[in-house]
């Protein structure tokens, strides 16, 4: 009789969650760079997930947690570094929750988000464009024109003004931010100074700045009113920026009334919005933006676009310079309205805004009955998973995406390559320089969808 051999796997010894983490630190290989900006690496049989760290570098890592399907933790010491690491220009970068890739110089930055969407939409949406378009990329520095800004008190009565620490909901005292807006990029040091020495301030929760190209807002959340002499100082530091100082109790709508709303241009146009309206962070990529979304969807007086999502009417007003006919869409009503207001404002007749849940069912919607050869998205970061079969049934010619999170893109490309469009073109922008964040633009042409094949006959059931 003869003997079965057998084949055995060696396997190695799983740490068990109840082993504490090592004390000292571990050397690990970094293998790629996660969407939100961390090495990745392995150790133990598990993924983990290491700050300070970029892709091909050697380095040791200090362990701080450990979940069931991977570890956090940070850069101890470089080993071996990648060619592309650089010093932060930031003082604060270390601490700050507000920036995580200043560590990597921004060319880098840039290829790996394109790599990164790219294998989303590979392994994702089983898509690849036919076209990649060269990245849309501005000023590294001093972009943002946009920010929300946190306040708080030590128990020393020491004003904090900051972002959020990484990792943390606690605040990190900044001085200035390289990323902010010049005009504004010391204001957390003047309101710091200002606010020092002048009693209880934790009902003073954020400061909020809102920049037009010219002005703009100081907007405060309070959990009650100022007393005269916060309110004297938050009038003196909105006066020295030049911005329109901003009231809103918590748990309210109301904002006091800007004397003059703050706006900004794309080309000879003039957008207005006001202290709660969204706007796009980066005015350079914004600009940029628009112009390649008129580009791509190869606009004629002919057109009947949908825009959906459409805001305070950032894309649509540029859309309808063309001639085409626009109509957009938005859940929030306040932004319709100056959506309306900017419209007129711009002399612009070829547009109309609708206010709707598109979350919901649109087939019952006066506005959806129409018949529109275009369509613009740009949804918020969970994408537009609901709304994809609906605009498909109208069998659009094209289609282009707007994203803010590679993730719902890719699930969504896959929705509309089962309805038949394919990718054509994409690209992705740097809307938020020295951040993980990716933003990306994707078009879709109308093919042929796939039809089902039925089952004519199944054989079962039957008896002879």
């Amino acid at each position: 009789m003869k003997q079965k051999h057998s084949h055995y796997r060696v396997q190695l010894p799983v740490r068990t969650s109840e082993q504490p983490l090592p004390e000292e630190p571990v050397e690990l290989t970094i293998e790629s760079l996660s969407f939100d900006g961390q090495g990745v690496a392995h150790y133990q049989g598990k993924a983990a997930f290491i700050t300070n760290a970029l892709p091909g570098e050697q380095v040791l890592a200090r362990l701080t947690e450990e979940k069931t399907k991977f570890y956090s933790g940070h850069t101890d010491t470089i080993l071996t570094a990648d060619s592309h690491r650089i010093d932060p220009a930031c003082p604060h970068y270390h601490q700050c929750g507000g920036c995580d890739l200043q560590h990597l110089d921004s060319e880098r930055q840039l290829e790996l988000k394109q790599t990164q969407a790219l294998d989303q939409l590979k392994r994702i949406g089983q898509c690849k464009p036919a076209n990649i378009i060269t990245p849309l990329a501005a000023n590294n520095w001093s972009y943002r024109r946009s920010a929300r800004i946190g306040i708080n008190q030590l128990s020393n009565d020491e004003p904090i003004i900051g972002f959020r620490r990484r990792g943390s909901h606690l605040l990190t005292q900044i001085d200035s931010c390289a990323v902010m807006d010049k005009r504004v990029s010391d204001i957390f040091s003047k309101v710091r100074y200002a606010l020092t020495d002048t009693g209880d301030i934790k009902h003073i929760t954020q400061l909020d700045v809102d920049l037009g190209d010219e002005g703009g807002y100081l907007s405060l959340r309070l959990k009650k009113e100022l007393n005269d002499q916060h309110l004297e100082i938050f009038n003196h530091l909105a006066a020295h920026y030049g911005l329109s100082l901003q009231l809103q109790l918590i748990g309210t709508d109301h904002y006091t009334t800007p004397a003059q709303l703050a706006s900004y241009r794309l080309n000879q146009q003039e957008l207005q919005f006001r202290p709660d309206d969204f706007i796009q962070v980066n005015a350079e990529i914004n600009q940029q933006m628009v112009d390649k979304a008129c580009e791509l969807l190869d606009l004629s007086p002919e057109d009947n676009i949908l825009e959906l999502f459409c805001g305070l009417g950032n894309f649509s007003l540029p859309l309808a310079q063309s001639g085409a006919s626009v109509t957009g869409i938005e859940g929030n009503l306040t932004m319709v309205q100056q959506a309306e207001l900017n419209a007129r404002h711009n002399s612009v007749d070829n547009c109309r805004f609708f206010c709707a849940n598109l979350a919901e069912k649109l087939a019952g919607l006066q506005w959806f009955k129409g018949s529109y050869n275009k369509v613009l998205l740009d949804p918020p970061r969970s994408g537009a998973a609901k709304l994809i079969p609906q605009i498909t049934k109208q069998r659009p010619e094209l289609i282009l995406y707007i994203s803010c999170n590679p993730g719902s893109l890719a699930r969504d490309s896959k929705l509309l390559k089962d309805e038949g469009y394919k990718l054509q073109d994409f690209l992705v922008m740097d809307m938020f320089p020295q951040t993980h964040h990716i933003e990306s633009m994707a078009l879709f042409v109308r093919g042929k969808k796939k039809s089902q094949k039925k089952k004519l006959f199944s054989g079962k059931g039957i008896s002879r």
